[in-house]
């Protein structure tokens, strides 16, 4: 194993396997003390040697013997333990209760920054209350809404300041990743009343995420669900309105393979964890999106977040 000199005392008391430790001096380091120099140390120059497609051109350039690009590590993450879907189902625990809380403060003239901070406090004060030994540095919690201004813009953020105001679409956005797992819950919710123009294109989005769930199940390949479940949409004469893929992947990350995309090759097994979130965006009407965290079970798939769906549970008093 080459690792920081800084990292060898952790390392040692970690790491399961019997294995030799190489150390390197952190960057900047004295002439051959570097990370390049322990691992032209290690490894000949007639080794094949793999790297992530994720590592920089830097690394790769700097790395001995014949470098492929391969995705091993991807690949071995992409399904899950049984171990790892118990910790996934306790993250999204997590986010059912943040959405719990986000419902809770969802009122005309409610601040954004009420969200951010009494979501996020509510969720990690359930972690903290719960897991042994947190490790905080992978404990992550976001609870805010995206407000009708800004819901048709899913990668905007909300200033601190910004105002809720009657009506809708407001879509939240709740993510956790609870001691080093992750999941996310989303909902499109309404305060008060909901606009006529509104209720079409949440029923369009409805039905392509039940779609979405009748269609996810091991053996079925992953682009063909994207590919039918954007269908519903399209023919629903919302196809200028997509702006992104039905899913992706859940693990120690909150976005990674599988993509449930065009043009992925993934095919689904049992004990991926995916999100299911078609989503319809219309400038100045606003976005129309839920999202779940999802297990593929031996036959079909399995909802671990748990929210409210249908319109008149999601329409919240004033």
């Amino acid at each position: 194993m080459i690792l920081p000199g800084l990292e060898l005392s952790h390392a040692q008391d970690r790491v399961i396997p019997d294995v030799v430790y190489k150390t390197y001096y952190e960057y900047p380091a004295p002439p051959g003390k570097g990370f390049e120099d322990a691992l032209k140390e290690v490894i000949p120059s007639s080794a094949k040697v793999g790297v992530e497609s994720s590592l920089s051109l830097a690394l790769k350039n700097v790395a001995p013997g014949d470098v492929t690009v391969i995705d091993l590590v991807d690949e071995a993450r992409v399904v899950k333990s049984d171990y790892e879907v118990g910790r996934i189902a306790y993250a999204a625990q997590v986010c059912d209760e943040g959405l719990k809380k986000i419902f809770e403060l969802s009122k005309p003239e409610a601040m954004e920054l009420t969200f951010f901070s009494e979501a996020g406090r509510h969720m990690m004060g359930k972690v903290v209350m719960e897991v042994p030994g947190l490790n905080l540095l992978v404990s992550k919690f976001l609870g805010a809404v995206w407000p009708k201004n800004l819901s048709a813009q899913p990668h905007s953020v909300p200033g601190l300041f910004d105002l809720l105001e009657e009506g809708g679409p407001q879509v939240t956005i709740i993510a956790a990743q609870a001691d080093g797992y992750s999941a996310e819950l989303e909902r499109t919710f309404f305060i008060g009343s909901v606009p006529e123009e509104a209720k079409t294109p949440f029923k369009v989005m409805e039905e392509a995420r039940a779609l979405a769930y009748d269609l996810v199940k091991p053996g079925v390949r992953a682009e063909d669900v994207d590919r039918a479940v954007l269908k519903v949409l399209q023919d629903a004469g919302y196809g200028d309105c997509i702006l992104h893929r039905t899913g992706h992947g859940f693990g120690i990350t909150g976005h990674e393979p599988p993509w449930i995309a065009l043009g992925s090759d993934a095919v689904l097994e049992k004990n991926m964890v995916i999100s299911i979130e078609p989503g319809i965006y219309i400038q100045g009407l606003g976005g129309f999106r839920h999202s779940d965290t999802v297990l593929v079970t031996d036959n079909g798939c399995q909802s671990l977040t748990n929210g409210p769906v249908g319109l008149e549970d999601l329409i919240l008093p004033v």
